[in-house]
């Protein structure tokens, strides 16, 4: 298993959820790997591509199934490697650690593309709640998923709920409501920044993280680095596209 690689052109998504109650994103995503592979990038897919938590082993058979025959067409005319990171919703998959041909599973990745560094990781690890309650944590997801098979679009108040969680622990580990504010209208919580912060100060010119499903870019190290999240494809999916050091973050819009 390598993490450290070389990649002058790379595309990165997360949290596509395939499986999941609440989102379809297999025929999107099919189409991101076509686009990666007329571009000429490799791909990234940083953690949560498929939700074995909110699921049923029924669904996600024939999700995946559905997958495997779509982008069949597609798979055997691209050349491209595909990265895939570990997230929470995934978890299970640190059993196949290894390079399985083009495609590749690893708990995180440095790639140097240009004369940058970039880290790319899910950023679960980082998340106060999962790391000081990780059995509540489990407990709640799972609560999550029963309701999900009831109606999925309930899903949503993720966004509520994290808004206060932020928020709440953000208060208890010191932080004022200003700085927390701050953090909060730009997009993100506060742990997940500060994490981003301590890689870029360890020579990173970009750190990609998923999981907080909030699509935005920050400034870390004083402007000397960018700190990436490419959202969720629950609603309009985002990608970070890596050009020979170049980083920017994209929208991506499926064709009908």
């Amino acid at each position: 298993m390598i993490v450290d690689v070389r990649e002058e052109r790379i595309l990165v998504t997360s949290d596509s959820h395939l499986g999941s109650f609440f989102c379809n994103a297999r025929r999107g995503l099919v189409q991101f790997l076509d686009y990666a592979s007329t571009h000429g990038y490799n791909i990234c897919i940083n953690g949560d591509g498929i939700d074995v938590l909110h699921t049923s082993v029924g669904k996600m058979v024939r999700e995946m199934g559905e997958l495997v025959h779509d982008s069949r067409a597609v798979l055997e005319k691209a050349d491209i490697t595909i990265y895939y990171t570990i997230g929470n919703h995934d978890i299970v998959l640190e059993q196949y650690l290894a390079d399985w041909g083009r495609l590749r599973l690893v708990p995180f990745l440095n790639v140097t593309s240009g004369d940058k560094r970039i880290r790319i990781e899910h950023g679960h690890l980082y998340d106060p709640f999962f790391s000081k309650h990780p059995d509540m944590q489990a407990s709640l997801t799972r609560f999550g998923g029963l309701i999900c098979r009831i109606y999925p679009p309930w899903y949503h108040w993720y966004k509520i709920y994290g808004t206060v969680k932020y928020r709440y622990l953000g208060l208890l580990t010191g932080n004022s409501a200003s700085q927390q504010n701050s953090l909060m209208k730009r997009g993100e919580g506060p742990a997940y920044v500060e994490a981003a912060e301590e890689l870029a100060q360890r020579g990173f010119d970009a750190v990609i993280f998923g999981h907080t499903h909030n699509p935005c870019v920050l400034p870390l190290n004083n402007n000397r680095a960018q700190y990436f999240n490419t959202g969720s494809w629950f609603s309009q999916p985002h990608y970070v596209e890596i050009d020979r050091g170049a980083t920017s973050l994209k929208s991506w819009t499926s064709k009908p």
